[in-house]
């Protein structure tokens, strides 16, 4: 891969962007239980490793979140870590990365292969 920009794409996995609504809800520090209700969320981009999202909420910093997405047929629960977010410049919006913390294998492979054909 040529460097164009100063730097290299640090990324495993190949990430495409996805506009679709997930629901996000933030998980008590110990116990697998949402602190509330899902809330609906705009994807921004999707990897086999993670997911970034806008929100009118800011999550904190390594805080866990379960993530519930529909890709056409296929359903992905997963828990992630927050590892970044930002508010967008003069707009209540904030946009959120997360890393997935467990994925199980199946879902995993399904979602790489929805991927793979999203950037064919």
């Amino acid at each position: 891969m040529e460097e164009k920009t100063g730097f290299s794409e640090r990324r495993q996995y190949s990430r495409i962007p996805l506009d679709l609504d997930i629901e996000v809800c933030q998980v008590l520090s110990d116990k697998a239980q949402c602190t509330e209700d899902g809330v609906r969320c705009k994807c921004r981009d999707i990897s086999g490793s993670g997911i970034s999202f806008y929100s009118l909420s800011l999550y904190p910093l390594h805080s866990v979140l379960r993530l519930h997405v529909l890709l056409d047929d296929i359903n992905i629960k997963v828990m992630g870590k927050v590892m970044w977010g930002k508010q967008l410049p003069i707009s209540p919006t904030f946009i959120t990365g997360v890393q997935f913390l467990n994925i199980y294998e199946d879902d995993f492979n399904m979602l790489c292969s929805y991927i793979k054909t999203k950037c064919l």
